[in-house]
């Protein structure tokens, strides 16, 4: 698609970077380097926040332990438990943005959904770092070639960073780092130049490029999750009391593991022996396992005649165990709204039929619903942004109102779906071939058009063939008619009867004509 095809100014100048100035600046003025040391401690700071809750997620976090029932020896044994991942994976299945609408829109915006389709692979990319790390960043870029479409794409907040205008809630300095070729660069970001930098073996920095661009702003977008009126940077869906149960989780499942090794096998005890008993007959002491694992002991009676009492300890149970884990699980399952089975309780949680599996998701698909309404605006406000760079620095009048058009979260039952539907469209309450009732079935917007199209096929076939079947109607009733007229001849009009037949006049004999 071309930029006119897209917007309707295709005549202004792209609003791109990369305009090179002749002779770049290639130090950083003093302003400049304290903007990044701020912009580098921000970075820094909410870093480890971040990499915890993303270490949670992965399975990769440091538990503690008291000391007491873990031998020093077994300290490098590890049991994960990936609860952290039920509080994330569902909602990322939940999420996900078809296109964009206008006001008074029935459908998707065609163009829009050409640009939006840059992020199809990426959108999920953006909510697991919402939901992980609390906020995820869109950048924006110019065209790579006239004519081509703005760059979208994700990128981590591990490497994000941006000092915020309190009124307007936009960035006035961004920082972008990265690794590339074993050093470290970055990109500095301010509503009129990005500076492009890289650091030497010491740490120091130096510009590589200066991009007068002159945007009025810095083309990022940041998605935050759960944001509070006092920390708009939002939070992440691992909270601390999953971080709190995931270890004690982990630490029982340790605590299983270390019993299973040393009390698995029954233990033995035996009283009144003596120190021979546990002697070969060289004199020297028997091997501790093979005392352990012998199943018939030969011991010698006392001076008394009395013979040593052999016993043995009941086996462990593990069910002490998998209690505390199961009580876990279910403070976990009413901490994230999730189905007991989704954290293996499948003796609590087996739903007994598809209804009963519905109202079980229920409470995570009106917390999907609730994230749409929290992510929407920032996402729009990231296709606006986009459409700014083929607009002069302006957002398009008709584009300056649009809506997030989402996938339903919800299970969809297509037999129930479809019978509502088609009593909705047999009382009227809708139009048979609504927009709203093709997407409640599921349709994709490229679906929908699609159907558009076939509708439209579909119409002028039908439309041909009345016609064509009119027209034989009309063909065989006048046949029908002439036929019968042949058939029966003329009428006398007024009398219903016919004429009697006539012989035609005779000719004029003109034999006896005398002029």
């Amino acid at each position: 698609m071309t930029s006119a095809a897209l917007f309707d100014a295709p005549s202004v100048p792209y609003f791109s970077t990369i305009t090179i100035p002749a002779l770049p600046n290639l130090t950083l003025s003093e302003d400049e380097q304290k903007l990044i040391s701020r912009l580098q401690m921000r970075q820094w700071w909410y870093r480890s926040q971040m990499l915890l809750t993303d270490a949670y997620y992965r399975g990769e976090q440091v538990i503690t332990d008291l000391g007491i029932a873990i031998p020093p020896q077994l300290s490098g044994l590890r049991t994960l438990v990936g609860w952290p991942r039920i509080a994330v994976d569902p909602l990322v299945l939940r999420l996900n943005v078809e296109s964009f609408r206008l006001p008074g829109a029935t459908d998707s915006d065609s163009d829009l959904t050409d640009l939006w389709n840059q992020m199809q692979g990426e959108q999920g990319l953006l909510y697991k770092d919402c939901l992980v790390k609390g906020r995820g960043w869109m950048m924006l870029g110019s065209p790579a070639s006239p004519g081509d479409l703005p760059l979208i794409c994700v990128e981590s907040p591990l490497n994000v960073t941006a000092l915020w205008d309190v009124r307007s809630q936009l960035p006035e300095a961004l920082l972008q780092t990265y690794w590339f070729e074993g050093q470290r660069h970055a990109a500095f970001y301010t509503p009129d130049q990005t500076i492009h930098i890289g650091s030497d073996e010491n740490g120091t920095w130096s510009v590589t490029d200066r991009d007068q661009h002159g945007f009025g702003f810095v083309p990022a977008v940041r998605v935050a999750n759960e944001p509070e009126s006092d920390r708009r940077d939002g939070r992440s869906e691992i909270t601390a009391e999953i971080m709190s149960i995931t270890d004690a989780a982990c630490r029982t499942l340790l605590g299983m593991e270390v019993a299973r090794e040393f009390y698995s096998v029954p233990q033995k005890y035996i009283l009144g022996a003596t120190e021979a008993d546990f002697q070969n007959a060289d004199g020297t002491a028997k091997a501790a396992w093979s005392t352990y694992i012998s199943h018939i002991l030969a011991l010698e009676a006392d001076e008394e005649g009395a013979p040593p009492t052999v016993g043995q300890f009941k086996a462990m149970d593990p069910t002490v165990h998998t209690k505390i884990i199961e009580m876990y699980g279910s403070q976990m399952a009413g901490i994230l709204g999730a189905p007991p089975q989704d954290l293996g309780l499948y003796t609590q949680g087996n739903p007994i039929s598809a209804e009963a599996l519905q109202v079980s998701e229920s409470r995570r698909d009106r917390y999907a619903r609730w994230k749409q309404k929290s992510y929407g605006p920032r996402l729009v406000s990231g296709v606006q942004m986009a459409t700014r760079f083929m607009n002069g620095g302006k957002v398009p009048d008709k584009y300056r109102r649009m809506e997030a058009d989402w996938t339903p979260p919800e299970i969809l039952n297509i037999a129930a779906e479809t019978d509502a539907a088609a009593k909705q469209v047999q009382d009227g309450i809708v139009p048979a071939r609504s927009d709203v009732v093709l997407k409640r079935l599921r349709y994709t917007a490229i679906e929908r058009a699609q159907l558009a199209q076939d509708f439209a096929a579909d119409e002028a076939a039908q439309i041909l063939a009345e016609l064509a079947t009119s027209l034989q109607a009309k063909q065989a009733r006048a046949d029908n008619m002439v036929a019968s007229n042949i058939r029966s001849g003329p009428n006398i009009p007024g009398t219903g009867t016919q004429p009697p037949a006539t012989s035609p006049p005779a000719a004029p004999d003109v034999s006896t004509y005398h002029g």
